[in-house]
C-alpha cells in the first residue's frame, strides 16, 4: 500500500504544474520531498497517471535492454528513464544499466537467487542453574558453557574498555 493516495499525488502535482512556484516550495506546502515531487511530475508527464508498475514484478532482459537502449538514444536521466517506463524507482534502472554494460544482464539478480539454505537449529545459551551437573543432559551442559564463555568475553572487553578510557586522561596532560 502506498503511504500517499493518488488524490493527494495529482492535487501536489497540479498545484505544481497550474502554479509558479518551484518543486521545493510546492513539496514544502505538502510536506513531502521535493524529489518525490519531481519523481510523481515526471511519471505524470510521461505517462498522464501516477500509478506505477506493482512492486516485485519480473521483468525480461528483452524490457531491461530496451529501456537502457532508450535511455542511452534519448540521453536520459535514470530518474526520467524510471518515470517514462513507469518504473517505481530509477536505482532499477542503474542496475540494469550496470548489467548491461558488464554484460550480465541475461544472469540478472533474479535468476541467481537461491532458497536460503538449512541451517541446523542452535541451542541458546542458558543462564546456569544451581541444580547438580551430573544430572543434567551434556546439550544443556554445553549451552551453560557457552553462556559462560560469552559472558566471560564481554566482562575482559568491558574491562579493556574502562583500561583503555583511563589511559587517555594521562596522554592529554
Amino acid at each position: 500500500m502506498s503511504k500517499y493516495t493518488e488524490q493527494f499525488k495529482l492535487t501536489a502535482i497540479t498545484a505544481y504544474l497550474e502554479g509558479t512556484d518551484g518543486f521545493r516550495k510546492v513539496a514544502r506546502h505538502f510536506g513531502i520531498d521535493f524529489s518525490l515531487l519531481r519523481r510523481w511530475v515526471a511519471s505524470y508527464k510521461a505517462r498522464s497517471t501516477i500509478s506505477p508498475i506493482p512492486h516485485g514484478q519480473r521483468y525480461d532482459i528483452n524490457f531491461k535492454r530496451r529501456v537502457v537502449q532508450y535511455m542511452r538514444e534519448h540521453r536520459l536521466s535514470l530518474r526520467k528513464t524510471a518515470a517514462h517506463f513507469g518504473l517505481g524507482q530509477s536505482s532499477r534502472v542503474g542496475i540494469w544499466e550496470h548489467q548491461y554494460y558488464s554484460g550480465n544482464l541475461a544472469t540478472s539478480t533474479a535468476t541467481q537467487r537461491k532458497k536460503p539454505a538449512d541451517v541446523s537449529k542452535k541451542i541458546k545459551p542458558l543462564k546456569p542453574t544451581d541444580t547438580d551437573d551430573a544430572l543434567k543432559p551434556r546439550d544443556q551442559l554445553m549451552a551453560e558453557l557457552e553462556y559462560l564463555r560469552m559472558e566471560n568475553a564481554v566482562l575482559k572487553e568491558l574491562k579493556a574498555l574502562r583500561e583503555q578510557k583511563e589511559r587517555r586522561p594521562e596522554k592529554k596532560r
